[in-house]
């Protein structure tokens, strides 16, 4: 028999498609040899004829699953990230502008940059004015001290006190 039948029958045994069907390259005589379809089913037996693995893509259900209303977490952090980001660098512009580090005129085309997402932070903001000559190259940005004393409340008269 010739290979084309010899899988062909296989496949119709182990009800799968031809493609599916792997015959062992040790066990080609054997195969050829098959003159029935009991003797095809005896391949399958001994290990010689095999079926491969599904290689298929997700299962319907499974997509499904994939839909906004079975995403966890807010879907709005996207949207926070950058709304956040964009303030700082407009809040930075402003400040540059009213320091005198960058002229009025340039305002304009840096505010657009900013809006269109070009630069990743403040910190790129600023390399990316310093390299085009916007800003002095020695200016630095005044840092406010985050870590000031605040003053110790008073304990709380209570139940337990």
């Amino acid at each position: 028999m010739t290979m084309l039948t010899v899988r062909r029958l296989a496949a119709d045994i182990m009800n799968v498609g031809k493609g599916r069907v792997k015959i062992n390259p040790d066990g080609l005589k054997e195969a050829e040899g098959a003159l029935t379809r009991s003797d095809v089913k005896g391949l399958i037996e001994k290990g010689i004829i095999t079926k491969a693995k599904i290689k298929g893509r997700a299962s319907k259900a499974k997509k499904q699953r994939r839909g906004k209303g079975s995403r966890k977490g807010s879907y709005s952090d996207s949207k926070k990230r950058w709304m956040e980001k964009v303030r700082a660098q407009r809040k930075l512009l402003a400040l540059l502008v009213e320091s005198n580090a960058l002229k009025k005129t340039d305002k304009r085309s840096i505010y657009g940059k900013v809006k269109s997402g070009i630069f990743r932070n403040k910190k790129a903001m600023l390399l990316y004015l310093k390299d085009n000559h916007y800003i002095p190259d020695d200016y630095e940005e005044k840092r406010k001290n985050p870590k000031k004393e605040k003053p110790k409340k008073a304990p709380k008269k209570g139940v337990n006190a």
